[in-house]
């Protein structure tokens, strides 16, 4: 992944902290604690933990890669 895309994805996830409404992101379907960042071609898959209101990043994929 190149620094300007990985710059961008650091980009939104800052702004996802200020505004969540701010941001492509989607609940997956079958998982309640996961979530989808889309950023460009790339989608972040984010693990919520409600208790804490806390957010993980727990992979970066291209998005004819991120169904597999």
């Amino acid at each position: 992944m190149d620094k300007q895309t990985q710059s961008r994805i650091k980009t939104v996830l800052d702004n996802m902290t200020k505004d969540i409404n701010t941001v492509d992101l989607r609940k997956l379907k079958g998982a309640s604690d996961r979530l989808r960042l889309r950023v460009g071609n790339y989608r972040v898959l984010l693990l919520y933990s409600g208790g804490e209101a806390t957010v993980y990043a727990l992979q970066v994929k291209h998005r004819k890669d991120a169904n597999k």
